[in-house]
């Protein structure tokens, strides 16, 4: 059975953390690690991590630069028989400049879908991998045949009551494990 997986781009596709920490420290001389982001709301100094983010992606010169996720071209091929497409809540103004970078990484996936902040409950898909618990507990609470995959980071948890559908959601540090659960999905679907 071919499953419709949408993918998150950012802190699972994208290490967009590690890449606006390096950011925050020539322009701030602050120095982190993706450690200290230990939730979806970090702040330092004062400033919102994620309007930094948002920021430095309107330089599609920065987009172009932000690495991939450890496992993550290796792990989407291995997933490609599946309909396999990315879901976003970057802004519009940053598509082109995100396609371009997913088109040299990505070349596999099967589609765009740009979901507003706070819709990802929305996502024509069966799965949804993404790093934000409030995405996955949207996600599956809207429909119990979903699964949704955490791509866990030290910002993912952060009291949505995810506990709750532990079985609809696997829980995943890295992307080895991802494809276990999406094969796991899929065994459990035929």
């Amino acid at each position: 059975m071919t499953l419709k997986i949408a993918v998150d781009i950012d802190g699972v596709l994208a290490d967009q953390v590690a890449a606006v920490l390096r950011e925050i420290e020539r322009e701030y001389g602050l120095i982190y690690s993706k450690s200290d982001v230990d939730r979806a709301h970090w702040t330092f100094e004062g400033r919102e991590v994620w309007e930094e983010i948002s920021r430095l992606l309107s330089d599609p010169e920065y987009v172009m630069q932000v690495p991939i996720i450890h496992g993550s071209q290796k792990a989407i091929k291995k997933l490609s028989h599946h309909d396999v497409f990315v879901v976003t809540a970057r802004r519009p103004h940053t598509e082109e400049a995100t396609r371009r970078w997913l088109s040299a990484h990505f070349p596999s996936l099967k589609g765009y879908y740009w979901a507003r902040t706070g819709t990802k409950h929305n996502v024509p898909s069966d799965v949804l991998i993404d790093d934000l618990d409030i995405n996955i507990v949207e996600f599956v609470k809207s429909d119990p045949d979903r699964h949704g995959i955490l791509f866990q980071h030290p910002w993912s948890l952060n009291g949505t009551g995810i506990e709750d559908y532990r079985s609809q959601v696997s829980y995943c540090p890295e992307w080895e494990s991802v494809v276990k659960a999406v094969e796991t999905i899929d065994r459990s679907r035929q």
